[in-house]
C-alpha cells in the first residue's frame, strides 16, 4: 500500500515517515528540500514541491491510498490564510484522486463544533497560542475544512504536548477528554501509521498521549 506523508521534514513527520517505513509501506513525501530527508530521501519517492501548488499536490498525492498531514505552521505571515488554501487544495485533490483516507495531526486544544474547552485545554490554549501561534493557526484553519468534506474518511488526531523522549509504545486515546499532558514523539507516530488500517477512530478526534 502506498502512502502519502505531508510535512515528512518537521519532527512529528519524520517520526511518522520512519515507522511508516518500518511497516513496510511505500511513502511519497512532498518536501521543499529533500535534503532534509537525510537518508530517508532514498528509501520513499520524492515529490519536490509546494503545499500550496496544485500541480505539487496532485503529484504527492497520486497513487496513494491514504494521506498522513503532518504539515504545521512556521513562524512566516498569513499561515491562517495559507493553511486555508492548503485544506481545499488537499480535500480537492483527494476527491478528484478518489482517495478517501486522511489522517491529520493537530493539537489539543482544538474543538469541534459544538465542543467545549475543559479548564485544562483553555490554560493550554493559552500557552500555545503564545508560544507557537503559527501552528495553532495553521490547525484552527484546516480543520473546518476537512470536517465539512462528507467524501473523506478522516481522522483528527490531537496530540498532548509533544516529548523527544524515548517512546513507550504505548499510546491512550480518548476521544471525550485528555487521557493525559504528554506524548512521546516515536509514540505519536507510531499512533498516527497504526490508523492506515485501523477504522476504531474514523470520523473521530481522539486526544492522545503516552502511558
Amino acid at each position: 500500500m502506498q502512502v502519502s506523508i505531508l510535512g515528512a521534514t518537521g519532527m512529528v513527520g519524520n517520526a511518522t515517515l520512519r515507522e511508516a517505513l518500518n511497516k513496510g509501506y511505500q511513502v511519497k513525501v512532498l518536501v521543499r528540500s529533500p535534503e532534509k530527508l537525510g537518508e530517508l530521501k532514498e528509501k520513499v519517492t520524492v515529490v519536490e514541491g509546494n503545499l500550496l501548488d496544485s500541480s505539487s499536490m496532485e503529484r504527492a498525492l497520486e497513487g496513494s491510498n491514504v494521506v498522513i498531514n503532518t504539515a504545521g505552521g512556521v513562524k512566516e505571515p498569513d499561515q491562517y490564510a495559507k493553511f486555508q488554501r492548503i485544506g481545499t487544495l488537499l480535500t480537492g485533490k483527494m476527491n478528484e484522486l478518489g482517495i478517501k483516507r486522511l489522517i491529520n495531526i493537530s493539537g489539543a486544544v482544538m474543538t469541534l463544533p459544538e465542543e467545549n474547552l475543559d479548564l485544562k485545554r483553555k490554560i493550554m490554549k493559552v500557552f500555545v497560542g503564545f508560544l507557537f501561534k503559527e501552528m495553532k493557526q495553521s490547525q484552527e484553519a484546516i480543520l473546518p475544512i476537512i470536517l465539512s468534506n462528507k467524501n473523506i474518511d478522516w481522522t483528527i488526531v490531537r496530540a498532548a504536548m509533544i516529548s523527544k523522549k524515548e517512546g513507550v509504545g504505548n499510546v491512550l486515546a480518548d476521544d471525550k477528554q485528555m487521557p493525559g499532558m504528554a506524548i512521546k514523539l516515536d509514540d505519536l507516530g507510531k499512533f498516527l501509521v497504526e490508523q492506515i488500517i485501523s477504522k476504531q477512530w474514523v470520523n473521530k478526534a481522539p486526544f492522545v498521549a503516552s502511558r
